[in-house]
């Protein structure tokens, strides 16, 4: 306990450090093990199916960062990153891929706040990438890659 601070305002100040991730995947299986493995890596998960349902969230919480599949039931992720973007979003955004690379053209999404592209059942690589780049605190992107 930090020294000088009553254990309520400890307990406080550690939930609100906790970084919010926001997840969009329409498969169970994606959304189950993600949010599993990055609330044990200490960050604070919401699940959601659809891109509708991803920008209603936005409009209404404060997120950290944006993990989406390639593709919803609604929506292809281009388009979902150009609605949060007009909405005035400043979340970075990771694009979830079946497989790598589908997606080889990152110009586009590099302009959408979306730097990473990775396969969505990479999960451990998923957690590292999203632990690194929320870790820092600069506003700069991070390499536009595939994994």
């Amino acid at each position: 306990m930090a020294a000088g601070w009553p254990a309520a305002e400890v307990s406080e100040a550690m939930k609100t450090a906790r970084k919010k991730i926001l997840i969009a995947d329409c498969h169970e299986e994606v959304l189950i093990a993600l949010e599993k493995m990055l609330e044990d890596a200490g960050f604070d998960t919401t699940t959601v199916w659809t891109a509708r349902e991803t920008l209603a969230l936005v409009d209404s919480q404060a997120f950290d960062l944006v993990l989406v599949n390639e593709y919803l039931p609604d929506a292809e992720c281009e388009d979902l990153l150009k609605d949060l973007q007009r909405k005035g979003a400043q979340m970075p955004c990771i694009v979830m891929q079946p497989s790598a690379p589908e997606i080889t053209d990152y110009t586009g999404l590099r302009a959408l706040r979306a730097p990473q592209v990775m396969s969505k059942h990479a999960y451990q690589q998923i957690v590292e990438i999203v632990g690194e780049c929320l870790a820092s605190d600069k506003k700069a992107p991070l390499a536009v890659g595939t994994y």
